[in-house]
């Protein structure tokens, strides 16, 4: 909470609903676009220790998955998933 690297990734459960038009007409299908991806930055630090963890859920519906990631600047990433058994 105070430390140097406070934790800032956090966010809503949900985002806000955005009120919708009352009726908009159908796109042509081949007028429609592919969607662009999200530009993101490219990671230079290089990861110097991990750790990869994976524990069965209670329900033993679904593994979880955890990784701890130790940059070079001293950095700690931890990094978690749920995944299905299929």
């Amino acid at each position: 909470r105070n430390g140097i690297y406070p934790l800032m990734n956090f966010a809503a459960s949900r985002p806000h609903a955005l009120p919708r038009a009352l009726s908009q007409p159908p796109e042509d299908p081949q007028k429609a676009k592919t969607p662009t991806p999200e530009p993101f930055d490219v990671e230079t630090r290089k990861v110097v220790q991990m750790q990869c963890n994976m524990e069965l859920n209670e329900d033993k519906s679904q593994w979880h998955l955890t990784l701890l990631l130790i940059l070079e600047d001293k950095l700690h990433r931890q990094l978690s998933y749920d995944l299905l058994p299929s």
